[in-house]
């Protein structure tokens, strides 16, 4: 067998990763900001070192053979076990800098993270921070394995080694156009009563988040707790979608009663009701359970909790998660 250099550089393993994410060297060179055949040299020479070939290069875009899920699985380990040492070095010279990687989901993120990060980087300017928007499933992955230093979920992660804060809880509201007549016995906007009755809707059109959402099994099990079987003319991914129609008096539909930066913009034009029973969408600040609690971290969640705590007034956080932060 002949010896071969197993060695690779920080940087490679950076544009490995790169390659991964996007799928294409084409794309990935235009985000590392170098040209396409200087990337192209660079897998060429990893995969040479790996003895393997890393993607699959006859399909668009390009997925990971199985030396290269191992592969990515070994340079996102050794990216943690670096991003670790270095946050301990910082706090040993008990400084506030560093990085931290967040995850949050495209819907959320306009919601959260400008709520969250000017307090922050006021305070801290030294800090770096990089946010990472993509579906529940890829952000767990992603905090499990190190890549992400937070997380924000909509429901409780069940995984035994993430820790989850609840950080927001969200009432479940029905949106309908202001001039459109509904058959409740009640005023819109009302703090006092469960006033709404799905069953007397009838076949009022709904407009609603697209079935695999989150959002949408809390939206389905308001339905199915009223016996209620709505007329759905349009399914979509997108929250303004949802409220857009409603604007335009075509549909009603349910939303969490998520901040008046999204629904207060269209607050002159729709009627906000409450449901009968008890529905709420809630938010989560995960971490791992066995992360080292850099100075960045700690302050990071407790400025969140605080940001969350003022402007809603439905943060959570128990004893045991106050103890937690405070090692």
């Amino acid at each position: 067998m002949t010896s071969r250099q197993l060695t690779v550089t920080s940087r490679q393993l950076e544009y490995i990763l790169a390659i991964a994410e996007q799928g294409n060297i084409t794309q990935a060179a235009q985000k590392l900001y170098i040209s396409q055949p200087s990337l192209s040299s660079v897998l060429a020479h990893v995969e040479d070192i790996a003895g393997a070939k890393l993607f699959d290069r006859s399909l668009s875009p390009m997925p990971l053979t199985y030396a290269g899920e191992l592969y990515v699985q070994m340079a996102q380990k050794i990216f943690a076990v670096t991003e670790e040492f270095r946050r301990q070095v910082d706090d040993i010279r008990n400084e506030l800098t560093g990085r931290l990687n967040i995850g949050c989901g495209p819907y959320r993120s306009p919601l959260i993270i400008p709520a969250i990060l000017p307090v922050l980087v006021k305070l801290h300017p030294g800090v770096q921070y990089k946010v990472t928007e993509d579906s529940s499933s890829v952000l767990e992955e992603q905090l499990l394995t190190g890549v992400l230093d937070v997380i924000f979920s909509v429901g409780k992660l069940k995984n035994p080694a993430v820790t989850c804060t609840a950080l927001v809880k969200e009432e479940m509201l029905l949106l309908s156009p202001k001039d459109m007549r509904l058959p409740f016995p009640c005023q819109p906007n009302s703090k006092n009563a469960h006033c709404i009755d799905l069953q007397k809707a009838g076949q009022l059109p709904f407009v609603l988040m697209k079935q695999g959402h989150q959002l949408r099994v809390i939206i389905d099990r308001i339905f199915a707790d009223a016996g209620y079987i709505p007329n759905i003319i349009l399914e979509t991914s997108s929250w303004e979608t949802c409220l857009r129609m409603v604007e335009a008096g075509i549909a009603l539909t349910i939303l969490p009663n998520a901040r008046s930066d999204v629904i207060g913009i269209y607050e002159e034009r729709i009627h906000k009701y409450r449901l009968k029973g008890d529905y709420y969408q809630h938010i989560f600040l995960c971490y791992r359970k066995n992360a080292y609690f850099s100075k960045v971290m700690t302050e990071f969640i407790k400025i969140a909790l605080s940001v969350f705590s003022e402007n809603d007034g439905h943060s959570r956080e128990t004893p045991t998660e106050r103890e937690e932060l405070k090692k």
